[in-house]
């Protein structure tokens, strides 16, 4: 199996899908004789599986297997170079002494929004959302507000979200945000047990408050109930590693009470930190724009 063949490129959309990140590895220039053509692909796994095609075998393939794996783990594209010595190709059936420039593309999966609860601002954030490129997952046990009329372009579970968070495999790029009717801190509890990159609750600065208050009272009970030999069913909760996750209230100060306007600041925060940025204006300082526009009237003058 090649890059050619539709399977290789199933394989691929099936890694995203269940978003474990992968690379593929295609040769774009080669120096002397090697057992693959120009343009031979292969597809690696983020642990380092080869999943399907070639660039060859033998050690050219083993080597760049090992800088994809880099690749996935830093998140970054690359150009890798390989070469093999007369001594390395011998009995192998590779080249003798040549080299293969491979460029190795990085795939992620499309971060995760959750939203717990499918309320009037969780709506308007799955609809906000669209072409963002976020995996938009709504969780709500009530049927008549969580369902695919509702939000159409998102997958729907019609359940308690403490009871299902964990099931969904959640990791780093993904972005849980409570917003339910009655079971806010359960439902933070279970976001906490798992790897949820950003774990944020719709909510008043006072409520966030008295969350936080709650939040450790339950973490000083599990504490001293939790059995020594740690039989319970459940981790247990820690504040501490809930902490660095947690945001609440949610949402940049843009003004605006509307579900629209709320959903559009917390919205707002999230893509400023999925792409690590501090959400600072881009405006060019009025000083720094007649500055420019000196300089350019000028210009023509010192020309003279």
């Amino acid at each position: 199996m090649d890059g050619s063949d539709p399977n290789f490129h199933r394989l691929l959309a099936d890694l995203l899908e269940r978003g474990e990140p992968c690379a593929t590895v295609q040769i774009v220039r080669v120096n002397g004789s090697i057992p693959n053509e120009l343009g031979a692909k292969m597809l690696v796994a983020g642990n380092g599986d080869l999943v399907a095609g070639t660039v060859g075998g033998g050690q050219i393939e083993l080597r760049a297997i090992l800088a994809a794996r880099d690749a996935i783990a830093e998140g970054r594209s690359r150009l890798y170079s390989a070469k093999l010595t007369e001594a390395e190709a011998g009995g192998i059936g590779m080249m003798c002494g040549g080299q293969v420039d491979c460029f190795i593309e990085v795939h992620r999966a499309a971060p995760r929004l959750v939203l717990c609860g499918a309320g009037h601002i969780n709506l308007a954030l799955a609809r906000l959302s669209r072409g963002l490129g976020f995996r938009v997952t709504v969780i709500d046990d009530r049927a008549d507000w969580a369902n695919a009329q509702n939000y159409p372009d998102a997958e729907v579970l019609v359940r308690r979200p403490e009871d299902v968070l964990g099931e969904l495999g959640l990791g780093s790029d993904s972005f849980v945000i409570v917003g339910t009717r009655d079971r806010d801190l359960e439902v933070i509890i279970a976001a906490s047990r798992t790897d949820a990159g950003y774990i944020g609750v719709v909510a008043s600065r006072r409520k966030a408050i008295q969350i936080g208050k709650h939040l450790a009272l339950r973490d000083a009970s599990e504490a001293v109930s939790a059995p020594p030999d740690g039989s319970h069913p459940l981790p247990r909760f820690s504040l501490e590693r809930l902490l660095p996750r947690f945001h609440g209230p949610i949402g940049l100060l843009l003004g605006g009470r509307s579900p629209e306007a709320v959903a559009l600041s917390i919205l707002a925060e999230v893509q400023a930190l999925r792409y690590g940025q501090p959400a600072t204006p881009m405006r060019v300082p009025p000083e720094e724009l007649l500055r420019h526009a000196e300089r350019s009237t000028r210009a023509p003058e010192q020309d003279r």
